[in-house]
């Protein structure tokens, strides 16, 4: 039934079009959930999606033996990913939230590490809080990764221990940090 609908949008059959997105939103919504959940821009990767989805209608060749479905999934699963790979940049002259100097401040500080001033200049003693409950390890991979921006590899190779190593603390920290935020 599915494919009859796509046949019949691929010859331009608007209500058929319309059909196969409203039927494909769960799979929209589960796309994003998975590859791309930002809450505040949820509405554009709707958008997105749809498009996406519609654009598939015409690009879908039948003589490549895949189902229309997988097609449609995989090519979200890449859209969504991709998005991950835009980089948002910060300035260090940005001014802090409670107004009172800028982000660079923070480094030259000696008194705290830069996560403990950025955490706290902010606000939020919830994380700051769950952040102290971390071991030593957790906390040194989470700085180094989130503050100093290093990348899994040179993390294991800065601290000398595996890759694998690596990847499973920060990945423990995280959901500790989230295990406390949630309390």
């Amino acid at each position: 039934m599915f494919q009859e609908l796509v046949k019949k949008a691929k010859q331009g059959d608007v209500d058929s079009k319309r059909e196969i997105v409203m039927n494909l939103q769960p799979l929209l919504v589960s796309s994003i959930r998975k590859y791309y959940n930002i809450r505040e821009e949820y509405e554009d990767s709707m958008q997105d999606g749809n498009l996406l989805i519609l654009e598939c209608i015409e690009t879908y060749d039948y003589g490549q033996g895949v189902y229309f479905l997988a097609y449609i999934k995989s090519k979200l699963m890449y859209l969504y990913l991709n998005k991950n790979k835009i980089k948002k940049h910060a300035s260090l002259n940005e001014k802090l939230e409670d107004g009172e100097g800028e982000v660079i401040d923070l480094i030259q500080s000696e008194d705290m590490d830069i996560l403990e001033r950025l955490i706290l200049s902010q606000g939020n003693m919830d994380l700051y809080n769950a952040y102290e409950k971390l071991s030593e390890r957790e906390k040194q991979i989470i700085s180094l990764f989130y503050i100093k921006g290093d990348n899994m590899k040179e993390i294991s190779e800065e601290l000398e221990i595996s890759y694998r190593t690596v990847v499973n603390t920060k990945t423990n920290a995280i959901a500790k940090l989230r295990k406390y935020l949630e309390k």
